[in-house]
C-alpha cells in the first residue's frame, strides 16, 4: 500500500499535467485508482475526467456565500488547473496575493487528494484479492520490485548527469559495435544536476540504451539530451515502431526496471511516434525525463556565529543550501518567499524567546508545515515536541546525527523514520 503523502504528490503532479496526454497515459495514479482503457477513451483521458469530476464535486452549494473559503478553494482549482490559468492570472481573478495563492492551493489539492484516496482505499482490496487468487509477478516485475526497493532505501545526492552519461556511453559502445550500430550522443555542455542515487540513475541510462539498441530502425542510434523547464528530456531513436511495446512495457525487462526506478525519482517513460513515416514502416522514439535537482534550503536561526559556521560546513557538504538568521528581524526576512524547506532553531538566544518563535512558526499558516528542529543546550524535548517541533537535538550535536535528522525530514519518500530521539537528547 502506498503512503498517503506519496499518493498526494501523485495527485498534484497529475493536476499539474492535466492537459499532457502522454504524461497522464503513463501516470502511476491511473494504476493506483484502477483506471483502464474505456469505450473510446485512453487511460490518460479516463484519469483526466476523474480529476475533473473530483474538482467539480468540491463545488459548494449555491446558497453558500461566494466569499467563503470553500468557494475560493473550488474556484482556485477550476481556474488554475481546469482552465489552465497562470498563478498570476488566477490571483488577479480571485483577488489573492501570491502567498495566499500558494497556501490555499496546497489546501485545495489536499482536498482533491483526500477524495481520491477514499477511492484508492476501495480499489486496493480488489487488487489485493486478485493477487491472492494466484496472480504472480513475472521475473521482470519481480526485478523491478527489487530495484525500486533498493532505490527507495539508498542515499540521495546531487548527480552529475554528464559524468553518468559518459560512463554509460563507454559501457554500451562495445555492445553497439557488436550489433553493427553506431551510437551517437548529443547533449548541451552543461546539464542541471538531478537528485538521487548515482548508481540507480546510471542503471536507468544503461537500461534505456541497451533496450533501445534492440529496437533500432537502422544502423545508428542517437541519444539526444536537452533541458526542458525543470527537467532533462532524454530521447532515443530512431526506433522501428513495429518492434516497440508501446502499450505493454512489461514485455521488456529492462524497460520495466527503468520505469520503476524513474517513478522513484519522479521521472517519466514513454514512446512517441512522429507523424512522418519512412519507407517500410513508422519510426518511434523512446523518451524519458529526470527532474532537475533543487537544493533543499535550510534556515538556521541561531545567534552564535561559530555554531552557524559549523552547521553550514556540514550541511553544504551534503548539498543543502543554507540560509541564516541571528535575530527576529533577519528571521522575518528569511521566512518571506521563497520559504525554507526546514528550520534549525536555537531556543536559548539573548533578547529573543525561541519558544515563542517556535509557537509562532507552528501556528502561522505560512510556516506551519515547515519542519522545525530544535538545536539547543537545553534538554526539554517533551516541551519542544508538544509545541510542534519535528525533532530535538541537544548541543553539542554530532555532525552525522545532524545530517541524518535533516535527511529523514526532507526525504520522507525514502521510508525512513526520523533519527532516534533518545540519541538526540
Amino acid at each position: 500500500m502506498i503512503r498517503k503523502d506519496v499518493f498526494a504528490r501523485h495527485v498534484k503532479d497529475a493536476l499539474t499535467h492535466l492537459y499532457d496526454p502522454i504524461h497522464l497515459q503513463m501516470h502511476p495514479l491511473a494504476g493506483l485508482l484502477g483506471l483502464s482503457r474505456g469505450a473510446g477513451k485512453t487511460v490518460g483521458e479516463s484519469l483526466r475526467e476523474l480529476l475533473w469530476e473530483t474538482i467539480e464535486s468540491l463545488q459548494p452549494v449555491s446558497t453558500l456565500s461566494p466569499d467563503r473559503p470553500e468557494w475560493i478553494s473550488y474556484r482556485l482549482l477550476w481556474l488554475h488547473y481546469v482552465q489552465a490559468l497562470t498563478p498570476s492570472a488566477t490571483c488577479q481573478e480571485l483577488g489573492l496575493g501570491q502567498r495566499s495563492f500558494y497556501r490555499q492551493l496546497v489546501e485545495a489539492v489536499d482536498a482533491v487528494a483526500s477524495l481520491l484516496w477514499e477511492r484508492y482505499e476501495h480499489v486496493m482490496p480488489d487488487q489485493s484479492a486478485r493477487e491472492g487468487e494466484g496472480e504472480k509477478l513475472s521475473p521482470a516485475e519481480q526485478a523491478r520490485e527489487e530495484a525500486v526497493k533498493l532505490a527507495r532505501e539508498s542515499d540521495r545526492q546531487a548527480i552529475d548527469l554528464l559524468g553518468l552519461l559518459e560512463s554509460a556511453r563507454q559501457i554500451v559502445t562495445p555492445l553497439a559495435g557488436q550489433q553493427g550500430t553506431s551510437l551517437r550522443i548529443s547533449a548541451p555542455p552543461v546539464l542541471p544536476p538531478s537528485y538521487g542515487d548515482p548508481a540507480m540513475v546510471h542503471q536507468i541510462i544503461l537500461n534505456m540504451l541497451t533496450e533501445a539498441l534492440k529496437l533500432t530502425a537502422n544502423d545508428t542510434l542517437e541519444l539526444a539530451v536537452s533541458v526542458r523547464g525543470d527537467e532533462t528530456l532524454w530521447r532515443l531513436g530512431p526506433l522501428d515502431e513495429a518492434k516497440t511495446p508501446q502499450q505493454d512495457l512489461s514485455s521488456v525487462g529492462g524497460l520495466v526496471i527503468g520505469q520503476g526506478l524513474l517513478e522513484v525519482y519522479e521521472g517519466r517513460l514513454w514512446f512517441e511516434s512522429p507523424p512522418h513515416t519512412r519507407e517500410g514502416g513508422r519510426l518511434a522514439f523512446l523518451c524519458f525525463t529526470l527532474p532537475a535537482a533543487r537544493a533543499k534550503e535550510i534556515l538556521i536561526i541561531d545567534d552564535d556565529a561559530d555554531t552557524i559556521s559549523l552547521y553550514r560546513r556540514h550541511l553544504e557538504a551534503s548539498n543543502y543550501c543554507v540560509r541564516t538568521a541571528r535575530n527576529a528581524e533577519q528571521t522575518e526576512a528569511q521566512l518571506a518567499e521563497p520559504r525554507p524547506d526546514l528550520i534549525l532553531l536555537d531556543v536559548l538566544m539573548p533578547q529573543q524567546d525561541g519558544w515563542k518563535m517556535l509557537q509562532r512558526l507552528k501556528t502561522m499558516p505560512e510556516t506551519a508545515d515547515i519542519p522545525v528542529v530544535i538545536c539547543s543546550v537545553l534538554s526539554q524535548p517533551s516541551l519542544a515536541l508538544a509545541l510542534g517541533a519535528a525533532e530535538v537535538l541537544q548541543k553539542p550535536i554530532d555532525a552525522g546525527l545532524l545530517i541524518k535528522t535533516v535527511r529523514s525530514l526532507l526525504t520522507p519518500d525514502l521510508d525512513r523514520g526520523p533519527a532516534p530521539a533518545d540519541s538526540a537528547r
